[in-house]
């Protein structure tokens, strides 16, 4: 690499000399890059081997298999884009990503790897649970697309009581109470009277608005009118 240091140099300090209208102006340009070039050769790796991409995926390669509990985000994310252009209408390497790319913070990035997924497999419910949750997570809303996935997870996995409360916070907001309380009846007959799926279903309740919110015990009622 420390040939492109050198050529970077002589056409900066070539173009410097002809432009430059001083001595003084040639002679600090020259000591600059001369600097650079000094300055990479002590602090970087002027040696270093260049690195395919085919060779870093066969090293990741041989870490999934030895240890995958060590493998970065990154580069798991690498492994499955390979997985994804071996096998174009396999589901899994794109699920994957959105995984890795909503753990490392990258929300649209996870949309896009799940819709992705989704359009190669629509009855994915794992696909489904995690896209549905994504947008609800990103924009605080269960619209009308967010409840329809919502009801089709619901539909696989009915022990799954979270989404189903979900898919009726959904349809209530647009209007369809009925069909949502009905929903909602069921699922509550199914909770645990002692577990934390009450609560959290309060919670959703009072968070679109369907519940006042909860008096606080340590405030007094206020005083009746007289």
């Amino acid at each position: 690499m420390i040939w492109l240091v050198l050529v970077a140099v002589v056409f900066v300090a070539g173009g410097a000399w002809f432009i430059a209208k001083s001595m003084k102006t040639r002679a600090i340009v020259l000591v600059a890059g001369l600097a650079a070039v000094g300055t990479y050769w002590l602090l970087g790796k002027p040696d270093m081997h260049d690195e395919p991409l085919d060779g870093r995926l066969v090293d990741i390669e041989s870490l999934a298999q030895r240890d995958p509990e060590s493998m970065r985000i990154d580069q798991v994310i690498a492994l499955a884009q390979k997985r994804a252009l071996d096998n174009p209408n396999d589901a899994a390497p794109h699920w994957i990503m959105g995984k890795m790319l909503e753990a490392s913070n990258n929300p649209q990035g996870a949309l896009l790897a799940f819709e992705s997924a989704l359009r190669r497999d629509p009855n994915n419910i794992n696909v489904v649970t995690d896209l549905a949750d994504l947008r609800f997570k990103t924009t605080g809303k269960v619209d009308g697309a967010t409840t329809l996935l919502y009801q089709q997870a619901f539909a696989a996995q009915p022990e799954n009581l979270r989404i189903g409360y979900l898919a009726g916070i959904g349809l209530w907001l647009q209007g369809k109470k009925a069909e949502a309380e009905a929903m909602w009846a069921g699922i509550n007959a199914k909770a645990s009277e002692t577990g934390p799926e009450r609560q959290m279903f309060a919670a959703l309740r009072q968070m679109f608005g369907i519940d006042p919110p909860s008096r606080d015990p340590a405030v007094p009622p206020p005083n009746p009118p007289k």
